[in-house]
């Protein structure tokens, strides 16, 4: 069977891209986002809950995906960078320790651990987007994550929309970038 890109790797270049773009963003945390519902506060907590929510799923504990919509509080007492670097450093213990094949039950259906991770994955690589555009950072994203995150979303998308995850899909031309593909499929104006 062919193999993919290691989910250890992807995860661990995902983080290290969000990680200096959340940092960055603790002093205009009332902003407003491409998340039109959230400010830099909401979805920096979002963030965190996204990779509690992971933990819960892959290591022991029990799955919540409520938590990862329930934003408005403020950060961890600890501090934004430091509660995102200790729950990073969970789910890539966890990664490090499981086998991808093996199913793992989750609010969307059973997986392969391995197909699962991708979802978070993705969700910090668009958020990275996010957090750069609303805080005046710098938003041009690794094109490698781009283009597995366009591929995330081609499958996760539809079902999204469904549930009022994604905004309308905006078009962008056939040659654009995978970033812009990948933030205008998620309902983003690149």
């Amino acid at each position: 069977m062919a193999q993919g890109p290691n989910p250890v790797d992807l995860y661990e270049a995902a983080r290290a891209q969000l990680r200096p773009i959340l940092a960055a963003s603790s002093g205009k945390l009332r902003s407003s986002t491409p998340c039109t519902e959230w400010t830099v506060q909401s979805l920096i907590n979002h963030a965190i809950a996204t990779q509690r929510f992971t933990q819960d799923v892959l290591g022991p504990g029990t799955p919540d995906p409520s938590i990862m919509g329930k934003v408005d509080h403020a950060l961890p007492s600890e501090g934004a960078e430091a509660a995102f670097n200790a729950i990073t450093d969970q789910v890539l213990s966890t990664l490090k320790s499981i086998n991808f094949e093996d199913t793992v039950e989750t609010p969307f259906g059973a997986m392969p651990g391995g197909q699962f991770i991708m979802v978070p994955i993705t969700d910090m690589i668009v958020h990275s987007w996010d957090l750069a555009k609303a805080t005046g950072q710098n938003t041009t994203l690794d094109s490698g994550l781009c283009e597995l995150a366009y591929s995330v979303l081609a499958n996760v998308v539809p079902g999204g929309r469904e549930r009022g995850a994604f905004g309308p899909e905006v078009i962008v031309p056939a040659t654009a970038s995978f970033q812009d593909r990948m933030l205008g499929l998620s309902g983003r104006q690149p």
